[in-house]
């Protein structure tokens, strides 16, 4: 297993980028702990070096938009030291969008493999809606866009949904696809039928967090982390809270990524910016997680963590959600999606409860969350999958 090369070609690397470029620097330390000799190109020159593991920065990758990632990415798959260096992996893995390397990977009769945090190869925005019914990407393109940057950016983007097609081609071609859940496999083999049989899911490592108790505090905070976001439902957090702020003048929202100006509601706090450790301190006081996404969110890190912190998340039944707390008290506190008023029900449920008992199920939580992301069991799938 030892000897095994691995080649990873990825435009961004932590600490930039979101839950999936937090997912591969957990696996890739987890690569190179196992023995494996790991090959990293990236576009980020600032990155998160990891022992045993080999960068190389190509500013080329530091695209902006996949368009412009996928011209660079073409290119660099012609340079004489790109080639060379992919014909010396084993296994080459694509944990992003650098789609393109997967046809120069398999002409060199590489194995490929892609890990899908998202639904690129079969969305040009790579969202799928809850309740998608999208007769085509070029109207869901349009109603992403329209509401997440408006209506010039949607008159824009739509007419480029054709090229996704190139995705959808390049990923098929990889010898193996992996999932992070079972309800992302779902819709991307519906979605994708060719490639069946060649899929498998495997959850993300979890980061290591500590139990965060909240006997500490008194102040009720509620806690929201997806920017203003409309596939995060920033627009819908805004009427529940506006609603939950009436009956409950002491109750505190803190806000990340949200300016100012966004949140006309009072008793929030707001961060444009804060770091992704700054973040994590905000749990120690938090009664819950808001989470009211309307697309299919794969498996949020941002859930995951808060049962890790043994913070409840009050959350959309939406993409690998009511997997991650399926049989935990956390189920309780599910609601549809988009549905304003089951949102503030669940709210004023967990608002009526006792510190010591939002201790207590936040204790549970982390319990179920370390069983089932358990450590040796991820770690010996990704090893046997790319050792096969």
């Amino acid at each position: 297993m030892g000897e095994l090369k691995i080649l990873i070609v990825q435009e961004l690397w932590w600490p930039r980028g979101g839950g999936g470029v937090l997912a591969t620097r957990l696996i890739t330390k987890i690569l190179a702990r196992y023995g494996f000799k790991v090959k990293v190109v990236t576009g980020v020159k600032n990155y998160e070096v990891i022992n045993g593991v080999e960068f190389i920065h190509e500013p080329s990758l530091k695209a902006g938009n996949k368009l412009r990632l996928w011209l660079s990415t073409y290119a660099l798959c012609k340079e004489n030291w790109f080639r060379r260096l992919v014909e010396w992996a084993d296994i080459v893995y694509i944990p992003r969008y650098a789609y393109p390397v997967i046809h120069v990977a398999k002409t060199l009769k590489r194995r490929v493999v892609v890990h899908l945090h998202d639904y690129q190869p079969i969305s040009y925005t790579a969202v799928i809606f809850h309740n998608d019914r999208f007769r085509s990407d070029f109207m869901r393109t349009f109603y992403y866009e329209s509401h997440q940057h408006g209506l010039a950016k949607a008159l824009i983007a739509s007419p480029l949904t054709p090229i996704n097609r190139l995705a959808r081609r390049w990923v098929s071609q990889a010898d193996m696809i992996i999932c992070v859940s079972n309800r992302q496999r779902e819709i991307i083999e519906g979605m994708m039928p060719e490639i069946r049989g060649r899929t498998t899911v495997i959850y993300n490592p979890l980061p290591n967090m500590p139990f965060a108790d909240k006997r500490s505090t008194n102040e009720k905070i509620l806690l929201y982390l997806g920017g203003s976001s409309f596939v995060k439902g920033f627009h819908i957090l805004l009427k529940a809270i506006d609603e939950v702020l009436k009956r409950h003048s002491d109750l505190k929202v803190i806000m990340t990524g949200v300016k100012r100006g966004e949140v006309p509601t009072r008793n929030c706090v707001v961060y444009e910016e804060l770091p992704y450790e700054e973040v994590i301190k905000l749990h120690a006081k938090a009664y819950a997680l808001l989470f009211p996404s309307i697309w299919e969110e794969p498996l949020p890190y941002t859930v995951i963590e808060s049962m890790l912190m043994g913070t409840i998340s009050i959350a959309a039944k939406v993409g690998g959600v009511p997997e991650i707390v399926r049989e935990t008290p956390a189920e309780e506190y599910l609601f549809t999606p988009g549905n304003i008023d089951e949102f503030v029900d669940k709210i004023e449920m967990l608002l009526s409860k006792s510190r010591d008992s939002i201790t207590d199920i936040g204790m549970k939580l982390r319990e179920h969350a370390l069983k089932l992301f358990n450590k040796k069991e991820i770690e010996n799938k990704l090893g046997g999958l790319l050792s096969l």
